[in-house]
């Protein structure tokens, strides 16, 4: 009994013959070219495992290989039953944060015009921090709402880290909302 040594075990094991491979055609086999060396064949191998590529084409995979990680990862945190659900509760009705970003564009505008009318730099700031406080408000009541319904549909569920996922929804124009929205307004989800 050595130290090191593989247990041995009462039963011997059969094993099987492996079939051999029959040849195809009686005769020698012809080669398609001379035997390389073996220098060639592990420049070869080499080759196949790690490829020369440009900086531009390494980049080019590398990027995409991050993308697709990421995107990924983004399937697999947005699958979840809790944020399907708040995608849905907001996507299933109008939000006023919808139009906070083309509503903050004009007021930009205007605020350009302040050599020209001053007063409308004044009002266009009053409008701006006054809308930023609506669409705040809005927040709130979607935020009330929605802990309402996940404590009715999924009581276990938790809703920690969803605040701001529902805030940016909300603030994001419906075309460019990532993932894109499965339900149309008004829909029952």
């Amino acid at each position: 009994m050595g130290l090191f040594g593989a247990k041995k075990s009462a039963e011997p094991v059969e094993v099987e013959p492996e079939p051999t491979p029959e040849p195809a055609s009686p005769g020698p086999r012809r080669k398609s070219g001379p035997t390389p060396t073996r220098k060639e064949a592990e420049a070869a191998r080499k080759a196949r495992l790690n490829p020369s590529l440009s900086p531009k084409e390494a980049r080019r995979k590398q990027s995409q290989a991050a993308r697709t990680e990421r995107m990924k990862a983004m399937n697999e945190r947005e699958n979840t039953p809790e944020r399907v659900l708040l995608r849905n509760y907001v996507d299933s009705r109008f939000r006023l944060g919808e139009i906070l970003l083309p509503t903050l564009v004009v007021i930009l505008a205007l605020s350009m015009l302040g050599n020209v009318w001053p007063m409308a730099v004044m009002l266009s700031t009053v409008v701006l921090y006054a809308f930023i406080v609506v669409v705040l408000i809005d927040i709130f009541f979607m935020w009330r709402g929605f802990k309402k319904l996940l404590a009715e549909r999924l009581p276990r569920a938790t809703p920690r880290g969803l605040l701001m996922s529902g805030a940016n929804r909300c603030i994001q124009i419906r075309r460019f909302r990532m993932p894109p929205p499965t339900i149309k307004r008004g829909e029952e989800f």
